[in-house]
C-alpha cells in the first residue's frame, strides 16, 4: 500500500504536519484530537463519525504505509478494523484515512502564495485544473469514470493507479482522486483514494481518504465526504 505516497514524492514540497495527541471536550460536543505541528497544535477531526483514530499505540502498525521522509501523525480506521486489530490480527479494512507531515518542513510557514504553487504542481501531477468550474470537474470525473468502466470503451487496467483528477477546490483546500488496486491478505481490493491538501495555520496538511469502489457512488461519496473533511478540519483550527 505504498503506492499511494509515490505520487507525493514526485511534488517538489516542502512542507506538512503534525505529531502528537491531547483530547478537548466542549459543550458536550465530541472531542477532537489535536496534533503538534511545529510548534502549532492542530485539531484534526475524524472523516466520518464511523472512523476513530487508533491511537499512539496501535498507529504505529500504519507507519510503514508511510515513506521514510514522512511521519505518519494520524491513523483512522472502523471499530470493526480497530477490534481486529487490538486483537493482534490483520484487518482487511475496507475504509480507513491516513494524516501525514513532511519531517523535514514541520516548522516551515506555508504562506497563500506557497500553497498555490503546491495544488498547481499537484493538479499537474493529477491531470487536473484547480481553476476548472464545478460542472467541468463534474464532467472530467464522469468522464474518467466511463474510461475506467468501459463505457462504451475497454476498461481500464487497474494493474495501477487509475486517475480522478480533481475532486474539489477552494481557499486552503484541494483534493485530487484516483482508484487503485490494494492487496491485503492474499485479496486484492479496487480502493478509491482522495488526496487533500490543506493549510491549516499556516501549515500544509496531506491526508488520503480510502473506501472500496463498488460503483460510481463510491467516488461521489469519497468526493463529498473528502471535501466536509476538509472544511471541518479548517473550521476547528479557526482563530
Amino acid at each position: 500500500m505504498r503506492t499511494h505516497f509515490a505520487r507525493a514524492l514526485c511534488l517538489s514540497v516542502s512542507v506538512l504536519l503534525l505529531s502528537r495527541a491531547s483530547l478537548r471536550a466542549q459543550n458536550n460536543a465530541p472531542a477532537i484530537q489535536t496534533y503538534r505541528a511545529g510548534l502549532k497544535s492542530i485539531a484534526i477531526p475524524p472523516p466520518t463519525s464511523d472512523l476513530i483514530e487508533t491511537g499512539p499505540d496501535y498507529r504505529v502498525l500504519f507507519e510503514p504505509f508511510a515513506p521514510a521522509g514522512n511521519r505518519l501523525i494520524a491513523a483512522f480506521v472502523l471499530p470493526d478494523d480497530m477490534t481486529i486489530i487490538r486483537a493482534g490480527q490483520v484487518a482487511n479494512t475496507k475504509q480507513y484515512a491516513l494524516v501525514e507531515v513532511l519531517r523535514r518542513a514541520e516548522f516551515a510557514t506555508l504562506t497563500p502564495d506557497l500553497f498555490k504553487q503546491i495544488a498547481d504542481t499537484a493538479a499537474a501531477q493529477f491531470g487536473a485544473d484547480v481553476n476548472a468550474t464545478f460542472k467541468d470537474q463534474q464532467d472530467d470525473l464522469n468522464r474518467r469514470l466511463k474510461e475506467i468502466n468501459g463505457a462504451g470503451a475497454a476498461s481500464v487496467n487497474l494493474d495501477k493507479p487509475a486517475q480522478l483528477g480533481l475532486l474539489f477546490s477552494k481557499p486552503d483546500a484541494c483534493g485530487f482522486g484516483m482508484i487503485m488496486p490494494v492487496s491485503a491478505k492474499g485479496i486484492t481490493l479496487k480502493m478509491i483514494v482522495a488526496i487533500v491538501y490543506m493549510r491549516v495555520q499556516e501549515r500544509l496538511i496531506y491526508s488520503a481518504l480510502y473506501t472500496e469502489y463498488k460503483d460510481d457512488s463510491s467516488v461521489q461519496w469519497a468526493r463529498k465526504t473528502a471535501e466536509d473533511w476538509a472544511g471541518a478540519i479548517l473550521a476547528a483550527n479557526k482563530p
